[in-house]
């Protein structure tokens, strides 16, 4: 596998991947979760950019009072990385909830947010995405199982695209696994 990272994508993957260790602190109380892993790139994109990994890491926060209207969500922050070059995105989704099913260590994990991506805005190429617009809805969709108390893995889905905001709307949809470590 060819791997084209330029230095800007590199700082920013590096960034998002290594947040979640300076915030996972006891100092930092806010931290609920941290979570990384890999994906399959754009799966199900009309142009399927690649046939690159991305690199992914995440921050889940406490639900903040002024949300708890929402059904308790826990805001995430993170990122994507590409490792062949082609798109990368930075997310915040505010509203981000944790399912149990039952008494299972079985549980959902889906959020909803906005991402800014690297990728070309318009201007069809071949292999290449476009996306309308610099920020995105940015959308995923998990089964997770909990192998300690603290130790989750989840297999999962994410999406950005603008819906009907912008010209055109390629969107990006990423599948992999990621582990998560619990405070």
């Amino acid at each position: 596998m060819k791997i084209n990272i330029s230095a800007r994508r590199l700082i920013a993957g590096a960034i998002s991947l290594f947040i979640p260790a300076v915030f996972a602190s006891p100092a930092s109380a806010f931290v609920n979760e941290v979570r990384g892993g890999f994906y399959a790139h754009d799966m199900f994109g009309p142009a399927h950019e690649s046939d690159g990994l991305d690199l992914t890491g995440e921050i889940v926060f406490d639900t903040p009072s002024f949300l708890a209207w929402a059904f308790n969500p826990r805001p995430r922050l993170g990122g994507t990385l590409n490792t062949n070059g082609d798109t990368s995105l930075a997310y915040i989704d505010p509203f981000g909830w944790t399912i149990d099913l039952g008494e299972s260590p079985f549980f959902i994990d889906a959020s909803l947010g906005a991402a800014i991506h690297d990728g070309r805005i318009h201007g069809s190429r071949t292999g290449q995405n476009q996306y309308g617009c610099r920020w995105n809805f940015h959308e995923t969709l998990s089964l997770g199982y909990r192998v300690a108390p603290n130790l989750s893995i989840l297999t999962g889905i994410e999406h950005i695209s603008y819906a009907v905001f912008c010209s055109v709307n390629d969107g990006l949809t990423n599948i992999g696994m990621r582990v998560g470590y619990s405070f």
